[in-house]
């Protein structure tokens, strides 16, 4: 219990320095914390808004995949996962199937028979469908990421930027008294440490985030192929 109220009494001293070094910081560094706070709320709000689109998409995908897989009835399927919008691989399979059932209904109307090479023009047919449905949720599930990927790469830069000009300063201070004691150049110290502290604070969970999200994608998309080439067997086994 002391060492908790200890830990607790130092965060607080520490919060209360942090504060107190944002007010005494030059204006070039407060507008680098703004910058900074203002990219990391951006970034949170981001990483939230993925998560529960992820979070929905997996479930479904989940979901879809399973009845795929035990299913090889495209009608049966189709009827199945017609709600599941929320999964990109679901997507992807609707776009393709309604392709093979307009472009097959549509000849079968004219009088063409799907046989030999007619078959392969319906698979191809029903294969960019399917890869053009696939760039269209990847880019859906892509957006918000470059933005977290460059939290990640220039926050620490800007936070070291800042430390760099602390330090830049405390010399300056230095020159100016003619001495280098502690409460000569603390200030200065901890006005160049904050900025360093609150680069880490936005570009680690943005790391994070889109790392996590980066994988998930790459699953969503190979999935998406898989199903595909299945689809697009099917097609040419039964020759429809």
């Amino acid at each position: 219990m002391i060492i908790n109220l200890n830990f607790a009494a130092t965060a607080l001293t520490t919060g209360l320095n942090v504060a107190e070094t944002m007010k005494n910081s030059s204006f070039l560094v407060n507008c680098m914390l703004l910058l900074l706070v203002l990219a990391s709320v951006i970034a949170v709000a981001i990483i939230v808004v993925k998560f529960v689109q992820y979070r929905l998409a997996v479930i479904e995908t989940t979901k879809f995949v399973d009845i795929f897989w035990k299913n090889k009835d495209l009608k049966d399927v189709a009827t199945k996962t017609a709600t599941m919008v929320k999964s990109p691989v679901a997507a992807v399979f609707t776009a393709g199937y309604a392709e093979f059932k307009e472009t097959k209904e549509s000849w079968e109307d004219k009088g063409i028979v799907l046989v030999g090479g007619k078959v392969d023009e319906l698979a191809a047919n029903v294969d960019r469908a399917m890869r053009r449905e696939t760039h269209v949720r990847i880019q859906l599930l892509e957006s918000g990421l470059p933005f977290l990927a460059t939290v990640a790469t220039a926050a620490p830069f800007i936070g070291l930027f800042g430390t760099v000009y602390g330090i830049m300063n405390a010399f300056q201070e230095i020159g100016k008294t003619g001495s280098a004691t502690l409460g000569s150049i603390a200030p200065h110290l901890s006005d160049a440490l904050v900025t360093t502290a609150f680069g880490l604070i936005a570009a680690i969970p943005a790391s994070v985030a889109f790392n996590y999200f980066n994988a998930r994608l790459q699953k969503f998309e190979n999935e998406a192929m898989n199903i595909a080439a299945d689809f697009l067997n099917q097609i040419k086994r039964s020759n429809v």
